[in-house]
C-alpha cells in the first residue's frame, strides 16, 4: 500500500493510541502529533477514503480490518527500524522512535528490508513471506 508520509504518521499514531482496537478521539490524535484539529479532520477524510479508518460521531476514530493490517505491517517495520537506530547506532530512544517513522516514510522498501535483515534475520523472512 502506497501512502504519503503524513498518512503513515497518522495511521501509526491511531494504531498506537488504540491499544487493543479501542476508538480514539480526534483530539488525542491532534495532541499526539502536535497538529491542529483541522489537520486531523483533513487526514481522517483521506484515511476514511482509503478504507483504513471509520470515523464515528463525536470524533471517535477506529481502524478498519484493512487499517489494522496496514498499521500492523507499518508498526512492525517501525519497531525494527527503531531497534536498529537505538542498538546499532546508539540513538536515544525518543529520537530513535521519531527517526524510525521518518525512515519508514522516506526509505525505499529495499533499504528497509536491508535494515530489517540486519536487526532480525528471521523476522525479515517472515515479513517478506507476508508481503509486508
Amino acid at each position: 500500500m502506497d501512502m504519503s508520509a503524513a498518512a503513515t504518521r497518522y495511521l501509526l499514531t491511531i494504531y498506537r493510541l488504540s491499544g487493543e482496537g479501542a476508538p480514539v478521539r480526534s483530539v488525542e490524535i491532534a495532541r499526539a502529533l502536535e497538529v491542529s484539529p483541522a489537520s486531523v479532520v483533513h487526514m481522517l477524510g483521506v484515511l476514511v477514503g482509503a478504507e483504513l479508518v471509520n470515523k464515528g460521531y463525536y470524533g471517535r476514530v477506529q481502524l478498519t480490518p484493512r487499517g489494522i493490517w496496514a498499521a500492523n505491517q507499518l508498526h512492525t517495520k517501525c519497531v525494527l527500524l527503531e531497534s536498529f537506530l537505538a542498538q546499532e547506532l546508539e540513538v536515544e530512544a525518543g529520537t530513535a522512535r521519531r527517526d524510525a517513522v521518518a525512515c519508514l516514510c522516506s526509505l525505499s522498501e529495499e533499504s528497509i528490508e536491508g535494515i530489517v535483515r540486519r536487526v532480525l534475520p528471521e523476522t525479515a523472512a517472515m515479513l517478506q513471506a507476508s508481503g509486508a
